[in-house]
Formats: structure tokens, C-alpha cells, sequence
């Protein structure tokens, strides 16, 4: 992404809350990665969101946390992770640019776990334009990664508007697994509404 727009994501940082929605998705992003089991995960476009705190807690993980929008975590990762996560991320890039942040997304990972929304935003930057600026089908999403991903599979997240993808494949064991572990999450989400219990653990 260009310096000048980076500069736009620096200023809304620095003066509000932003970039923190991504926790949203914990229900359904945990049993993935308990189903992965990292040692090592790199949360690549953080934001402000405590989701890699959880996501870690959740396999015991060592987490990196990379936003060049943010000063304490703008040093750009290096090494192999042995999983990344991009949530809400690559609609803020220029379609133009995406390739080559992509290829780099790929070079840091042996596995990755991507959503994107398909959708413009509500949010603007401070220059006026809309903060998403590659508003694309999930077919489109899923075909690009596919230059960069040799699996690119889609997951279920919070709303039909993002489009969600794995880039591993699960023998039937595990998959049979994943599935009991996304069943004890929605139960447990629905009970913690049911009693009247806010936020995301």
C-alpha cells in the first residue's frame, strides 16, 4: 500500500477507535485454528483488534502483530509463521497494489486464514474517498488468491458480505473435528446471549 494511504489509516488511529471488528469473527475463526494447531501466528493488518490475543490463548501460540498504520507495530514481519491472518484487510488496497502485497502475504506463511468485505464501507478516510477502495465478488477474491495460495477454501464468518477462505485442506478426521468445535462455539455463543453476557472470550 502507498505511503499516502497509509498516512490516511495513521490519522484515524491516532485520533479513534478503529479496526477492532475483526473479534467479531472469533467464534467462527477459533475452531479453525485449533483445527491447524500454529505454533506461530501473524496477524498481518491488526488494527486495533485483541483477536490474536485469543486466537493464541486458544492453541498456545507465540502471536506477531503487523499494521504499518500503527507505530508500535509498523516493523514489517519477517521469517515463516506457521499461520497469518488477514481479516478485513486487503479491501483497503488499491486493486493495483494488491499482487504485490499478496505475494508478500504468502512469502510469511505456510497457512493463512483471509476475509474480506465485499461491500463498500461506511467509514471515509480524512481525504473523502470511501476506506474500501476494492469492492469485488467473493468468486473474484477467491480466483485472485489463487495466483498466490496452491488451497483456497471458503469458511464461514459473521455476515455473507465477507468473503472467507483457509488455505489448507483437512483430512476427514479433522474435518469431522472442526465441525464438532464450530457446533461447541455456536452453543456457547448462544448461551453467553442468552444470559446476557457481553464481549468476546
Amino acid at each position: 500500500m502507498s505511503e499516502s494511504k497509509i498516512d490516511q489509516y495513521r490519522q484515524i488511529h491516532a485520533s479513534e477507535k478503529y479496526g477492532d471488528t475483526s473479534i467479531k469473527n472469533l467464534r467462527y475463526l477459533r475452531p479453525q485454528v485449533r483445527a491447524l494447531k500454529p505454533k506461530t501466528i501473524l496477524d498481518f493488518g491488526c488494527g486495533q483488534s485483541k483477536l490474536l490475543d485469543l486466537l493464541c490463548e486458544s492453541v498456545g501460540a507465540s502471536g506477531t502483530r503487523y499494521d504499518p498504520a500503527i507505530p508500535d507495530f509498523s516493523e514489517a514481519p519477517t521469517g515463516m509463521h506457521d499461520l497469518l491472518t488477514n481479516i478485513d484487510v486487503l479491501e483497503h488496497v488499491p486493486e493495483d497494489q494488491l499482487d504485490e502485497l499478496i505475494g508478500q502475504m504468502a512469502s510469511l506463511c505456510r497457512n493463512a486464514i483471509i476475509v474480506i468485505d465485499t461491500t463498500e464501507a461506511e467509514k471515509t478516510l480524512p481525504n473523502g474517498e470511501n476506506a474500501h477502495c476494492t469492492v469485488r465478488p467473493h468468486h473474484w477474491w477467491q480466483k485472485t488468491l489463487s495466483k498466490y495460495f496452491d488451497h483456497v477454501e471458503p469458511i464461514r464468518v459473521t455476515r455473507k458480505s465477507r468473503a472467507a477462505f483457509r488455505t489448507w485442506k483437512l483430512n476427514n478426521s479433522d474435518a469431522g473435528q472442526l465441525k464438532r468445535m464450530i457446533l461447541r462455539e455456536r452453543i456457547r455463543h448462544n448461551l453467553r446471549r442468552l444470559v446476557g453476557i457481553k464481549g468476546h472470550s
